[in-house]
């Protein structure tokens, strides 16, 4: 539920600014990516965005993504059901800007290395997720799901649009850069499938933990000494000393792991390879590896970053292979090759990353970006912080920028924590400086036509505080209308709470009992839900369970030799296809919204 927060602008950070902020996955671009058209009878399907919104929100290398893509890409993700208040749309709309940011730069460095996508390769794209598409109205539109573009268009008709008007919308409402960015990643990705080929022993060694050991120096504590010291460790070791001991008396190391002799916390053997790769380069990182456990130890090696210098053992090494690591050797290969994938991947994003730095240009989401994570930085960072988002946001909320209503959203939230903050601090002036703006930015919200339950709320606390309990009634008759899915039951409890500040216990008692009652409602619904789904797996199991056993009578006719090649054909099918297709997330569902009536974004308490 997005919302102004009063003294709970800590929590509205943490949900809205920090929650899922790592690299997202473009969910758009899958082809299995699902949009799903309801067209009743009779109507005409949408038309595309609003033409002439140009200005850019996303900018990397020559590339840009403008306001008008990242409402086609908003409503591919929210099948064209965008969240109805400010906070999740402005942070649907962050997240999205930022993901699309990662993916640009990921595909110029593509692009660099070779993978460009081809004119004919991006044709074939589009076609097949026309086709993917068409297949969605298909299940939708004719009996059984199943029909020819020919009973496809008929049906289409009926509903006042064609077959080809849809074609045409499908590829309107998908940014061009979608297919680009698409078709770049899948060759990327086919491309390092096909490289590697691991053997028996690097299958093995998925299964190992190394725990390796170190004596570090630091430059930053020795300066130009550093380098002296840790040849004197290395001149210890030489002589006969213990490794222990060696860490014990030369390490900068924290205290802990000097006390269990430089040994680090144990890891799989590819995950301690990364990390001395990033460190040291590969070359070091696989002599460190090949080293005897408890017997021999490098010479010192100074990290890449130049912060010190470093001798590493290793101190132990266990390997634990699964009981049918010979019989699914096939499937640990392919786990092995979705790591190296992966890995390889996260590795070029991140070079992606410094090599073309991606910059979100839009004005309000710049300033969004600069909240993320404030929460946890001292009072007067905040403030800081607060008062330049502030002063940025001035002129974009007296301008025509057509996200003038978010400008005005995030511009409240920032004055009404610098009101708290202020109010915290115990200075007065700046407090009532801040709410003064508060004041009027609220009212502006209001009188230009804005709606929004939380500032309905922040506006009538404002007014009980002010002694205006009259006019607060008036808010509070508005957010109590608002405030009528069974999801909002939070809501009604924090609305019932200013009633009763603003001397309407009636109401109070009221809105109470219409709380319990939607929270009830919205209960039953989760109970509901969670038995179809339940349901539906309880069929799926059973149907599968069912064409086990047809495989199974097929598999017992057939010579022994080939009913094995059919078994393990049958199952490498399932593990390509078991992962389920790329979906839009919907920040606009039940699950994302407050459960209880202590929402963390009560603008009440």
């Amino acid at each position: 539920m997005a919302g102004i927060t009063v003294r709970t602008f800590r929590e509205i950070l943490k949900r809205r600014l920090v929650k899922g902020l790592g690299l997202l996955v473009l969910l758009l671009i899958a082809l299995s990516m699902v949009i799903f058209f309801a067209i009743p009878p009779g109507a005409p399907l949408q038309q595309g965005v609003a033409a002439g919104l140009t200005q850019p929100v996303v900018k990397v290398g020559d590339l840009t993504i403008t306001e008008g893509d990242l409402q086609r890409f908003i409503n591919i993700q929210t099948q064209k059901n965008p969240p109805s208040d400010y906070g999740s749309l402005l942070q649907l709309r962050y997240m999205l800007a930022r993901s699309l940011a990662d993916n640009l730069a990921f595909t110029l460095e593509l692009e660099k290395q070779g993978y460009k996508a081809t004119p004919t390769e991006i044709e074939a794209a589009k076609e097949q997720f026309v086709q993917s598409q068409l297949d969605v109205l298909r299940a939708q539109l004719l009996p059984e799901g199943k029909g020819d573009d020919r009973a496809l268009d008929k049906a289409l008709r009926e509903r006042g649009t064609s077959l080809r008007r849809v074609r045409e919308q499908i590829l309107a409402e998908t940014p061009e850069i979608a297919f680009r960015i698409q078709v770049a990643q899948d060759k990327f990705r086919k491309s390092l499938r096909e490289k590697y080929n691991p053997t028996d022993e690097q299958l093995r060694l998925m299964f190992e933990q190394v725990y390796p050991a170190r004596i570090f120096v630091s430059a930053n504590k020795h300066k130009e000494k550093a380098q002296q010291r840790i040849q004197e460790a290395y001149n210890a070791l030489k002589a006969g000393k213990p490794f222990a001991e060696v860490v014990k008396q030369y390490s900068d190391d924290p205290e802990d792991i000097k006390k269990r002799g430089g040994q680090q916390v144990g890891s799989g053997y590819y995950e301690i390879q990364e990390g001395l790769t990033e460190l040291f380069g590969a070359e070091a990182a696989n002599r460190i590896l090949a080293l005897k456990p408890g017997k021999e130890y490098t010479e010192p090696l100074q990290d890449k970053q130049k912060t010190g210098y470093y001798i590493y053992t290793i101190a132990e090494r266990k390997l634990a292979l699964p009981e049918d690591f010979e019989k699914n050797k096939d499937g640990y290969r392919q786990a092995f090759i979705n790591m190296r994938v992966s890995r390889e991947e996260v590795r070029l994003r991140n070079e992606a990353h410094r090599t073309f730095k991606p910059e979100i240009v839009d004005p309000v989401l710049a300033q969004y970006a600069k909240m993320e994570g404030l929460f946890r930085e001292p009072i007067p960072q905040q403030i800081k912080v607060l008062k330049e988002v502030n002063e940025a946001l001035t002129p974009v909320v007296n301008s025509a920028d057509p996200n003038l209503r978010l400008a005005q959203w995030l511009q409240i939230l920032a004055l009404n924590r610098l009101v708290e903050l202020h109010k915290e601090v115990k200075d007065k002036e700046n407090e009532k400086k801040f709410r003064e703006q508060l004041i009027t930015a609220v009212n502006r919200f209001f009188n230009e036509g804005g709606e929004d339950l939380n500032i309905r709320m922040l506006r009538a606390r404002l007014l009980i505080e002010a002694g205006q309990k009259q006019q607060a009634l008036d808010d509070l008759e508005i957010a109590e209308g608002l405030a009528a899915r069974p999801e909002d039951f939070g809501y009604l409890f924090e609305i019932a709470q200013l009633y009763e500040q603003a001397g309407r216990k009636d109401k109070a008692q009221q809105l109470h009992k219409r709380a319990d009652e939607q929270r009830i409602a919205l209960q039953r619904q989760q109970e509901e839900m969670i038995r179809r789904q339940i349901e539906a797996f309880r069929r799926q199991q059973e149907e599968a369970k069912k064409q086990q056993e047809v495989q199974g009578q097929g598999s017992a006719q057939q010579p022994p030799q080939q009913g094995a090649q059919a078994s393990q054909q049958g199952g490498a099918q399932p593990a390509q296809g078991a992962q389920p297709p790329a979906q839009s997330t919907q920040p606009n569902t039940p699950q994302t919204r407050p459960q209880s009536g202590s929402s963390p974004q009560s603008p009440t308490k």
